[in-house]
């Protein structure tokens, strides 16, 4: 493995920690651990406070990660000019990552507004989902791999339908977000009932709390047709079993730690754990997708990889 290719595999990770600690904000109450931004209570140092350092913890790790997201971009120039997807995939994050961190502002002045909280959760995602692409594309790119054309035409049905499930949860995860942080996730006390009843009661906040499950539960209608298409393709293609594996495995986690959550009243371990294990499902989806249809470049690349692979 390149240094390049460490760093993108590197960062694509702490972005999916980055995810874990936002939650932990969340789930803590922290949400303004640090009332102004980019100081905190007025200083570079958080003060000796629980909620100003889970809160400050997240800042730290975000700056982390924007600067290992600068470091992939660079090595995307340096090693990998040749290839115009890779090179404008990573300078694009650089950007992206920038919005992020300015909605993570945002929330903070506006004193979380569920929207923008939401908006700041999707848009981690899709980060995510670019240094997915990049770390990808970086591996295809390697002389050393033998994938094939017809291993990557057999992979095509497992992308379209995990490109039609990520659109579909990313609806999931802004209501998801939305309603966690609106004070919906607890406006029905049963589940898979809401009070009692297949349907909510004219209130916002059982609205918006059954249209998460509503969602969420028509997931299983994308989930199964794609574990059981990558599944029957695990032969023809190398990386199929284990996304078979880790999407179904992952879902029935996830639907079993929202209802857990329901029961026992949001206890923080499975707050956390909820849209933690969400940001696996999209990782993984989201290497679906680019393993399907990323194709090498026709250029030659070999020189630039050698020197790129300096470190292994």
């Amino acid at each position: 493995m390149t240094f390049a290719q460490r760093l993108a595999v590197a960062t694509a990770l702490a972005t999916l920690v980055l995810v874990a600690v936002g939650v932990l904000v969340r789930a803590t109450g922290s949400g303004l651990g640090c009332p102004d931004w980019p100081t905190c209570h007025g200083g570079a140092v958080p003060p000796a406070h629980k909620h100003a350092i889970i809160e400050f913890s997240h800042r730290f790790v975000a700056m982390l990660v924007g600067f290992m997201v600068i470091g992939v971009a660079i090595c995307a120039w340096k090693f990998y000019r040749h290839v115009p997807f890779l090179v404008w995939l990573a300078t694009l994050t650089v950007p992206l990552v920038g919005i992020q961190g300015l909605l993570g502002a945002l929330t903070v002045v506006r004193e979380l507004p569920p929207e923008v909280v939401a908006t700041h959760l999707l848009t981690a995602m899709l980060v995510l989902s670019c240094e997915v692409a990049v770390a990808v594309a970086m591996f295809v790119e390697d002389p050393r791999r033998t994938d094939s054309p017809a291993m990557r035409v057999a992979a095509r049905p497992i992308g379209r339908l995990a490109l039609v499930a990520i659109v579909w949860m990313a609806a999931v995860l802004w209501i998801g977000g939305y309603m966690t942080e609106s004070g919906a996730a607890t406006a029905c006390s049963g589940w898979p009932l809401c009070n009692g009843s297949v349907f909510p009661a004219a209130e916002e906040h059982e609205v918006v709390h059954m249209v998460h499950r509503y969602l969420a539960g028509a997931f299983i209608f994308l989930i199964v047709p794609l574990v059981l298409t990558a599944w029957k393709q695990r032969d023809a293609v190398r990386w199929a079993e284990p996304v078979a594996i880790a999407v179904g495995a992952l879902y029935v986690v996830q639907v079993t730690v929202g209802a857990l959550n329901v029961w026992y009243t949001f206890p923080d371990a499975l707050t956390i754990s909820h849209p933690v294990i969400a940001a696996l499902i999209w990782f993984t989806l989201s290497g679906a997708i680019a393993l399907s249809f990323y194709a090498p470049a026709i250029a030659a690349h070999s020189k630039p990889l050698q020197k790129a692979g300096a470190v292994v």
